[in-house]
């Protein structure tokens, strides 16, 4: 989409509840609330007041739109924060290649919402159309849970118990009502294609051996899946809502249940930007931490709910979006599908963007940055000579994170004190250690 013109969106706004993560030996967060500092000292002033940030609207970006809805980035002293929504992750890593400038253009922009691994990729110059490396930074985690991967309406007398024994009757039966049965994502290498992959490989079902996965644009996919093209979806929280309001689809597991507390999507900025402005880096950071808090307050809910009602105009608009997503899904992977059930008080997969379980969402742990390296690796190719942990080492930032959150009168009791969250176990009991990355596939 063209950029010539500044285009800001004020109307954003965003919600949803969280908590604060420690790592996997911190003790669990107390669940008392903390005092914000609100003092922004006059050598706190950041260098330059503006900054241009893409996001894919959704829920998942709900902290950098409730900090700019809120004016939390002119608290911190970015006055001029322009949020530009793009259509597609692509897009978004164009106009990151691109970049302001410093300032200087109206085409680019300088960061903003990204899924992992793709700032340790455009780092390494490894996406398809940018070969040319852009050195980038991973600055904090936007969420955890809000994903889903949902089953097209016309596979619902089938269930969703995919065994490899089953598969191939269920491949005819999909062909002889007119289409072959595809999964699809937005996006491939994607984190919602990384998901969708792991799901179907924990039951046997091999992509592209046994099914394609097909890369459907977002605005694409509610017309795809009318015509049967795509029956097994991974998508954000958003989409997901979509789907289900246009009784095309049923979700059939959170990615929440595959992975709980799952690293979600971040903030990533070009590094010679961050690297040009450190403090009006950190004040990013502190306004985006403040929304993250405010968010994650009950006692906000409503105001979410409202502000992000007015956030998405579409003609699926509903009233109260977080609550509605806070009762989406109350389904276990064990069980087959039901139908969505709207009176369920609360779902432990609904969104967070703070913490959720006394462990931190925000903080950017290295050992996701290699759980998504490494599941890359096993779906598409890297160089030989690509050095993982070098690449992840120049990339998250988790100090400027520390800086931050010390800023705003975080406790140290609420800072993670290592950069892994330690063993990860998965619902299908297999377990990811950082420690012995490629052992445990």
């Amino acid at each position: 989409m063209p950029l010539s013109r500044r285009k800001l969106l004020t109307t954003l706004g965003v919600a949803a509840s969280t908590v604060l993560l420690n790592n996997c030996t911190s003790k669990p967060l107390p669940k008392q609330p903390f005092q914000i500092n609100t003092d922004v000292k006059v050598s706190d002033i950041p260098e330059v007041q503006s900054v241009r940030l893409g996001i894919i609207p959704s829920l998942e970006v709900a902290p950098i739109l409730v900090a700019n809805n809120k004016k939390l980035f002119a608290k911190y002293g970015m006055t001029d924060v322009e949020i530009v929504p793009f259509r597609s992750w692509q897009d978004i890593c164009d106009r990151t290649v691109i970049g302001t400038e410093l300032g200087k253009s109206n085409d680019g922009i300088d960061g903003g919402h990204f899924y992992s691994p793709l700032p340790e990729l455009m780092n390494e110059g490894l996406v398809n159309q940018h070969p040319r490396k852009t050195a980038m930074y991973v600055l904090m985690r936007l969420h955890t849970h809000g994903g889903y991967i949902v089953v097209s309406k016309r596979l619902k007398p089938f269930g969703i118990q995919l065994k490899r024994a089953t598969f191939s009757p269920w491949q005819d039966v999909a062909k002889f009502f007119g289409q072959p049965m595809h999964g699809a994502i937005a996006e491939h290498g994607s984190n919602y294609d990384l998901w969708l992959r792991y799901w179907l490989a924990s039951m046997d079902i091999i992509p592209k051996q046994n099914i394609d996965i097909l890369e459907i644009p977002f605005d694409e996919i509610i017309p795809q899946v009318k015509q049967n093209k795509a029956d097994l979806l991974c998508l954000d929280s958003w989409r997901t809502l979509k789907l289900i309001e246009a009784r095309l689809a049923d979700p059939a597991i959170a990615i929440g249940e595959i992975w709980r507390n799952y690293p979600g999507e971040i903030l990533a900025m070009r590094a010679d930007w961050v690297d040009k402005y450190p403090i009006a880096t950190q004040a990013l950071l502190q306004a985006i931490m403040e929304a993250q808090i405010w968010c994650d307050d009950p006692a906000n809910a409503k105001e979410l709910d409202t502000l992000l009602a007015l956030s998405f105009t579409s003609r699926n608009l509903v009233s109260e979006p977080i609550k509605m997503f806070s009762q989406l899904f109350q389904n276990s992977p064990k069980q087959s599908m039901r139908r969505l059930k709207i009176d369920i008080p609360n779902s432990i997969n609904s969104i967070k963007y703070w913490s959720n379980d006394g462990i931190s969402v925000s903080y950017p742990y290295k050992s996701h940055d290699l759980w998504f390296l490494t599941e890359y690796r096993r779906w598409n190719p890297l160089p030989i000579d690509f050095e993982t942990k070098e690449t992840i080492d120049a990339v998250n930032r988790e100090d400027l994170w520390k800086n931050a959150a010390k800023a705003i009168g975080v406790p140290d009791t609420n800072i993670p004190i290592s950069t892994s969250r330690g063993i990860e176990t998965f619902f299908d009991g297999l377990k990811f250690d950082p420690e012995h990355p490629i052992k445990t596939k």
